[in-house]
């Protein structure tokens, strides 16, 4: 059993305290009961008022050809798409049920049962793919990082007050590694862009599929607003966990500058695994509001305890490392400009660069990709 247990129990437990962080002095008191934590935990048949009623969506596009497309190796690329408020689909109805139930037992009930705590729903599907340098080779590249996948459905929250300089974000992601459409949808783009076929996709992780299943909670924390009349800019650091798929802990600053309309807290990049992690789509700007324009950056640190991309899980893989052969900590670091109307249409480009994941051979290479997400909400 390649999962460290004890770690990730030790990291869901890290969890709580990430998200009890920052309570004011007496926040333990016990006059807040898990009753009221529980009025804004429950499932989407309770959506906050504030909520609209009707569904933004989100297309993310993570793929090299972004940034340098001679670079087609580590992570080859992903695609998300996120549809926000009021979601009444089966599937969405229990996922979100499934992440209540789980910050119900993890949320600071002093917080969110002050008055105006709001909650946001999300709900998510994708793919991720992972390639070693040489797609052209058949067998196994051993030193290099193995190919691997996964098709998920993933749940996101967001829990914020106007009154709070803090906002709560979670996540439960439910997906399947090793099935063989990811090297049939990975051949068909690189079909279209005349790119090389890969052949190894038969030695993947999890190779026939394997179920795998990944929670994450971060809280944000605003640290200055800046500038003022039309230009100005805000500050933010982010502490999150994730337990599961992969499990890591992270600290991120970002920052941000421009015509800025939307709260700071709807904007948040530092939270990402990958693909941008399930999140609501951030509010519309006010009818008459011009149209918001700004560029960001940022960095995050992480202290990863497992990988399963890397590691594999239960089921035997051609080609695996262990702890040692990885870099428990990382860096990431990314930039990008996003443009938003009053209408509810919004385009984003970013460029991530992260740490080398592997300590030696081949594998051991930073990885460079960029994302397009293009949303738009409804009123």
């Amino acid at each position: 059993m390649r999962l460290p247990v004890l770690i990730c129990a030790m990291l869901l437990l890290a969890s709580s305290v990430v998200a009890r962080a920052g309570e004011p002095a007496g926040a333990a008191d016990t006059d807040a009961t898990p009753d009221s934590c529980r009025s804004t935990t429950a499932g989407v048949e309770q959506v906050t008022p504030s909520e609209s009623t009707a569904a933004g969506a989100g297309l993310v596009l993570d793929e090299h050809l972004l940034t340098d497309g001679s670079r087609d190796q580590d992570y080859d690329g992903g695609g998300e798409l996120t549809f926000s408020g009021a979601h009444t689909s089966l599937p969405g109805r229990w996922m979100d049920r499934a992440l209540g139930f789980i910050d119900l037992h993890s949320c600071p009930d002093t917080r969110f049962a002050a008055p105006g705590w709001t909650t946001a729903h999300a709900l998510a599907a994708g793919l991720l793919v992972f390639t070693p340098r040489d797609l052209s080779a058949r067998g196994v590249t051993y030193g290099d990082r193995p190919y691997a996948s996964e098709f998920f459905l993933s749940a996101g929250r967001r829990y914020t007050s106007p009154a709070a300089d803090v906002a709560y974000d979670s996540s439960l992601t439910v997906g399947v590694l090793g099935l063989p459409a990811a090297g049939s949808v990975q051949r068909m783009l690189h079909q279209i862009t005349g790119s090389v076929d890969p052949e190894g996709w038969s030695h993947q992780i999890s190779a026939g599929g394997e179920p795998t299943a990944r929670y994450s909670a971060a809280r944000q924390a605003l640290l200055a607003d800046y500038g003022g009349g039309t230009w100005h800019g805000d500050s933010k650091w982010t502490v999150a966990g994730s337990v599961g798929t992969v499990t890591e802990a992270s600290l991120a600053l970002n920052t941000r500058w421009g015509e800025v309309q939307s709260p700071w807290w709807s904007f948040a990049p530092e939270e990402n695994m990958y693909v941008q992690e399930t999140q609501p789509v951030a509010p519309q700007l006010g009818i008459d509001a011009p149209p918001e324009l700004f560029a960001f950056a940022g960095m995050r640190a992480k202290l990863r305890a497992y990988n399963a991309y890397l590691q594999g899980q239960f089921r035997h893989s051609d080609l695996s490392y262990d702890e040692g052969s990885l870099n428990q900590v990382l860096g990431e670091a990314w930039a990008g400009v996003e443009l938003r109307g009053a209408s509810g249409w919004a385009v984003q480009y970013l460029a991530r660069w992260e740490s080398p994941e592997l300590r030696s051979g081949p594998g051991s290479r930073s990885m460079v990709w960029g994302s397009i997400e293009v949303s738009m909400s409804f009123r």
